[in-house]
């Protein structure tokens, strides 16, 4: 597979039709526009910084019309961007930044503490601020200001041509990059114009951050390509969300917490939602009463499945499934194939027999970047290992049960415990420390953390979260803290999870 520059093809086609509308700034941006500053940032980049194919560009940013073109201005010559997560730490984006090792890095004037230290800390030379320019860091308007403004086409990528990073922490808390390739951008926006029914006269309410999979593949990217609007949300505002979809919108994806927000917004009950006629959500399981909810008001929110890893749609019901079978992610997308196998045989399985699922296809990331022993052991005869107990029905419907890994989602972000119980024992006075995600009514799951203390520490439970909270992004820190004499731990010694959540997670 090849990819053209479409916003070239875009630009001469429909020049005036609207791309993007900035929320925050207000600014609405034509094809014609958004190739013309993603030509003159990619001028930059190659002229002035001398950025090669293959160099790293970072971007640390809220959600924008700029952060898009940027991206598609470091496509234009080649250049891979690292999507930073703009939640985490200074000392967490280190750790990123120091695997990705990028040439430069861009950051929105709200995160100037966070981007200076960086570029001090990593002895980055090319820095830019979305601002104003100061000395040493260039201005991003200034710097398209000086460009010619003539168009750079990019040349045609081949499908394992890598576009953007978005990096997801692993399950020992070292955070993984996962290629987003040209290939997987293609192949994911056909998946979603054949199942979410996108069309170039959608305009898209984009609610999720850019540093994730859903900000930019669900469906901003896709968006782009087939040449509709995408109304860029800053960061989510239920008021403004509740306007747009009965204003404005005509497709809407979000995480189950987003969707719960709207739900209990005070003119719900009374909205009027007949604009939107695409509904999707994925991110964590979503309440059958949510789910529910909505329907009631003549909804169909049409649940799936996807991971940074697969591009990252593979499963999407159909509204009449949706309807019908409140729970399932249906079957597997177009170019996605899915099977089931016996988590000790490897054995494949057939139906309503519960196992951990692979995925293969063009739409699954070649690997991880830049760390070869993850990809070897994520990968098995050239299937992906999601590490998720699922089974399907006598339909082909697939259910998600559970992981069967430690990993939990808070809000739509990964959570791996390993990574909250290593902050947690740094913390005096504390002996063992184990993490586990129980229900929360809000954000799908939250993290408790089970502690021991050594003999005479006092340590209290305000103590322990506000620790976390210094050292890791929020949506990681634990919200529940049990202190018990000693933890749980199975015949070999370890640490017994399944014991733990047994006792003090969910009930039954």
């Amino acid at each position: 597979m090849q990819v053209p520059d479409y916003l070239v093809k875009h630009a001469r086609q429909f020049p005036a039709k609207t791309a993007l509308v900035d929320l925050h700034s207000g600014r609405r941006v034509s094809y014609a526009q958004l190739n013309e500053r993603a030509s003159r940032f990619a001028e930059f980049l190659r002229d002035r910084w001398q950025v090669k194919p293959g160099d790293r560009v970072a971007l640390l940013a809220h959600s924008s019309s700029d952060y898009v073109e940027m991206l598609y201005g470091c496509g234009k010559i080649g250049a891979v961007v690292i999507c930073l997560n703009w939640r985490l730490s200074v000392d967490e984006l280190k750790g990123v930044l120091g695997d990705a090792q990028p040439v430069a890095l861009v950051w929105g004037e709200e995160f100037d503490v966070a981007g200076t230290a960086l570029v001090d800390a990593l002895k980055i030379g090319n820095r830019m601020v979305t601002g104003a320019a100061r000395p040493q860091v260039a201005g991003y308007e200034s710097a398209l200001a000086e460009m010619s403004g003539a168009t750079v086409e990019m040349p045609w990528r081949e499908h394992n041509d890598v576009w953007y990073l978005l990096y997801t922490a692993g399950s020992t808390g070292k955070p993984k990059g996962v290629p987003q390739t040209w290939g997987m951008n293609v192949t994911n926006t056909l998946t979603n114009t054949i199942h979410a029914s996108l069309r170039r006269d959608d305009v898209m309410l984009s609610v999720l951050p850019y540093f994730h999979t859903g900000g930019l593949n669900l469906y901003m990217n896709c968006l782009l390509m087939l040449g509709a609007t995408t109304l860029i949300m800053r960061q989510f505002d239920v008021d403004k969300t509740m306007e747009l979809l009965e204003k404005e919108a005509t497709v809407m994806f979000g995480v189950p917490a987003i969707y719960l927000f709207l739900s209990q917004h005070p003119r719900f009950a009374g909205a009027d939602f007949s604009r939107v006629r695409s509904w999707a959500a994925g991110g964590a399981p979503v309440p059958r009463v949510l789910l529910e909810a909505y329907l009631a008001k003549g909804v169909t929110i049409c649940f799936g499945f996807g991971m940074t890893e697969t591009g990252p749609t593979v499963f999407l019901t159909d509204e009449d499934t949706a309807r019908r079978k409140v729970g399932t992610v249906g079957k597997p997308v177009m170019f996605v194939e899915a099977k089931v196998v016996d988590t000790q045989t490897r054995q494949r399985l057939g139906a309503n027999q519960r196992g951990e699922m692979l995925l293969r296809g063009p739409a699954i990331t070649p690997g991880y970047w830049n760390n070869p022993q993850a990809t070897a052991k994520s990968y098995e005869d050239g299937w992906l290992c999601t590490g998720d107990i699922v089974y399907f029905d006598d339909d082909g419907d697939f259910y998600v049960v559970d992981r069967s890994k430690d990993m939990y989602i808070s809000g739509g972000e990964n959570v791996y415990p390993a990574e909250v119980e290593n902050v947690i024992f740094q913390i005096e006075g504390v002996a063992e420390a184990a993490v586990i995600g129980i229900h929360d009514p809000r954000w799908g799951e939250v993290g408790k953390a089970i502690v021991a203390l050594k003999p005479g520490a006092q340590v209290n439970e305000e103590q322990v979260i506000a620790y976390c909270k210094q050292k890791l992004a929020g949506f990681k820190a634990p919200k529940q803290v049990q202190f018990v004499p000693a933890l749980a731990r199975n015949a070999a010694g370890k640490v017994d999870k399944p014991r733990l959540r047994a006792e003090f997670g969910d009930p039954a």
